[in-house]
């Protein structure tokens, strides 16, 4: 159970707020009129754990890349064979993989790299019955009729918009995968 966890599960019950915690971010909810100084004191405890919670993941992580012996020819094979800046999706789960193989990135970054947004869009539309907009994306760029996009940008965006939200972890990871693709560019 992380600091995080353990903070909330030990707060005194308080009939004004309820947490609905969604992934990494908590949301406070208020019930009934009237939010005091002891709401914003325990808004700033619960960020407080989180960032502490993150800052040791974070830590954790790049600790774990500096000591990872990769071969370095695997990024200028990479780059050779595909243009990050302006390809697929399919191709962007084939660099996963490659670079996975060879030992340059996690299993978690593969899937933060892989997660199929364009599945997610569909899924969302879905549900919505039809109450969505036709042109409705969770992607942050734009694709050209070929299903090519900058996949720098593309995880630059996402970076700055879970930054925007607060989500300082999904901020990290992709901003690491931002880190690879540079790697893997040829400009």
């Amino acid at each position: 159970m992380s600091l995080y966890e353990n903070y909330v599960n030990y707060l005194p019950v308080n009939p004004i707020l309820k947490i609905l915690k969604m992934g990494s971010v908590s949301y406070m909810i208020q019930q009934v009129g009237g939010t005091g100084q002891s709401t914003q004191v325990f808004s700033k405890k619960i960020n407080q754990a989180t960032e502490d919670n993150f800052s040791k993941v974070l830590t954790s992580s790049t600790d774990k890349l500096e000591t990872n012996e990769v071969d370095e020819s695997i990024y200028d094979d990479i780059a050779n064979k595909y243009d990050v800046r302006n390809m697929t999706f399919e191709e962007l789960k084939e660099v996963a993989q490659e670079l996975y193989e060879a030992g340059a990135i996690t299993g978690k970054e593969v899937m933060t790299m892989t997660f199929d947004y364009g599945r997610a869009t569909q899924s969302i539309k879905q549900a919505a019955n039809g109450l969505a907009a036709p042109n409705f994306s969770i992607y942050e760029t734009s694709a050209d009729a070929f299903g090519r996009r900058d996949w720098i940008a593309e995880f630059a965006a996402r970076a700055a918009k879970d930054r925007q939200y607060g989500n300082l972890i999904g901020n990290a990871n992709k901003t690491k995968i931002m880190s690879i693709l540079q790697l893997l560019d040829r400009e």
